[in-house]
């Protein structure tokens, strides 16, 4: 009989416990969980890098293309190496983010200078220039998508002390995302604007995709 009375007052304190900590608001912290109005970050992780990645790798090939099609040779096969290590998920995420994120930049402001009227005119250099084309496409399309994800994201790790520490690389990255998007779309407009005025292939089908954007 003791031994069940023991066993009644333990199921008893169990349940008076339990119910209090409800009514008391208490409960289990998630570690790497919600983030007080952030949302989930691996949720916003994930939304932000599945077209960050995409868009990224879109833009340096139509980039590598255009190296190709101004005789840039240096940087076409920079580009290209970048392309491989971003592509390659063995990499850290981190590092393929800054990766992409530099060189996607870097390459932007090399096309915008070396882009004049006078390059990239002959019938060779405009073969490699309509390569560029539904890449730049592509990768502009995804691009624009990014600000509302990458400051979905930036405010989630902000309320995680711990998911700032994990995600240093994107913590650095996230802020900059405006501007790089602003720069993209400017070279973006620009590489399809100097399409049409060489009459390169597929120039028209870039533009209208592009629409008013």
């Amino acid at each position: 009989m003791k031994k069940l009375s023991k066993i009644f007052y333990s199921i008893m304190f169990l349940l008076i416990f339990s119910t209090s900590a409800s009514y008391a608001g208490l409960s289990l912290p998630k570690v790497g969980g919600d983030s007080g109005g952030g949302g989930n970050i691996d949720e916003a992780k994930t939304k932000f890098t599945q077209i960050f990645f995409e868009s990224a790798v879109n833009y340096m090939e139509a980039q590598f293309h255009l190296f190709n099609a101004l005789e840039m040779n240096d940087e076409a096969a920079k580009t290209k190496k970048s392309i491989e290590f971003v592509k390659d998920d063995k990499k850290k995420e981190g590092k393929r983010l800054t990766n992409a994120f530099t060189a996607v930049s870097e390459n932007s402001d090399a096309i915008e200078s070396a882009l004049t009227d006078t390059a990239a005119t002959s019938e060779e250099a405009k073969a490699h220039y309509a390569k560029a084309l539904p890449f730049a496409v592509k990768g502009l399309m995804g691009t624009i998508k990014l600000p509302p994800e990458a400051k979905s994201l930036l405010d989630t790790i902000k309320a995680d002390k711990m998911a700032a520490l994990k995600l240093k690389d994107f913590v650095k990255v996230l802020p900059k995302i405006p501007d790089y998007v602003k720069t993209a779309t400017k070279v973006g407009k620009l590489v399809v604007g100097g399409a049409k005025s060489r009459d390169v292939k597929g120039a028209k089908d870039a533009a209208d995709k592009l629409g008013d954007l």
